[in-house]
């Protein structure tokens, strides 16, 4: 057995063990332990975001091909990126009992997302990314009013449905120096609010961290013209090409 098969073997394991964050994490819901509930999210984004790097070193398709490792990626990131948060914001009272109802729509939006067959094009995905994980951090730190927790949540489910193109840091290949570096710098931020989410600290910090989602989304909407430009651009060109053939 080669290393390549060997380490394709662990990579799937690898990916698996977010199952048991996301477990914990399930465990940190029922204790209403807020800090223990953002640790499990964070290290599973963390196995998330790097099981795909190693995946495609050890071409898992290739040396463990009789498991698919995108399904399974899919499930856990669906439990931990979507299922769990949902739970969350009433678990934590982001949303009160009369509007429990609202957490349905991120649920359905992403049971779509998660399901599409073009869900990651051009290096990027499609329709909003499910990213309820971090906007619970958000909605749960910065305490905003029932209101316009109820229209983000609407808003951003609808967003879902509308086949923008959202960049993927570390595929989407327009200023990806830029941008992974902003990434990991915010990802820092991040992972500290997690395990600090009660500081006195940490809505100030939330605030500011704020700027990366907002270039995030500028630079998405900017992206996407970008490629449905370009997708134009070869359409027209296509009949020419097949009139040249034809010839």
């Amino acid at each position: 057995m080669n290393y390549k098969k060997i380490g394709a073997i662990a990579t799937h394991i690898y990916t698996g063990s977010g199952i048991l964050v996301a477990f914990w994490a399930a465990l940190a819901l029922l204790d209403k332990n807020i800090q223990s509930f953002f640790i499990a999210l964070s290290i599973a984004v963390v196995i998330d975001a790097s099981d795909g790097t190693l995946a495609r070193y050890f071409d898992v398709k290739k040396n463990a091909p009789s498991v698919d490792g995108a399904t399974m990626d899919n499930i856990i990131d669906f439990i931990t990126y979507t299922f769990l948060p949902a739970i969350a914001l009433v678990v934590f009272d982001i949303l009160p009992q009369n509007l429990t109802w609202v957490a349905l729509f991120p649920l359905g939006a992403s049971i779509y997302g998660f399901s599409q067959t073009h869900a990651k094009a051009d290096a990027s995905f499609v329709g909003f990314p499910s990213y309820w994980n971090i906007l619970f951090l958000y909605l749960y730190i910065l305490q905003l009013p029932t209101t316009w927790v109820v229209i983000i949540l609407i808003f951003l489910s609808v967003m879902v449905f509308v086949p923008i193109r959202y960049i993927y840091p570390s595929q989407t290949r327009w200023l990806q120096g830029t941008t992974l570096t902003l990434t990991i710098i915010w990802g820092a931020v991040i992972i500290a609010l997690c395990f600090y989410p009660d500081a006195a600290w940490a809505k100030r910090t939330a605030q500011l961290s704020l700027l990366y989602p907002i270039y995030y989304a500028i630079i998405s909407f900017i992206y996407h013209q970008r490629v449905s430009i370009l997708n134009s651009e070869q359409a027209a060109l296509n009949p020419i090409k097949i009139s040249v053939d034809k010839k």
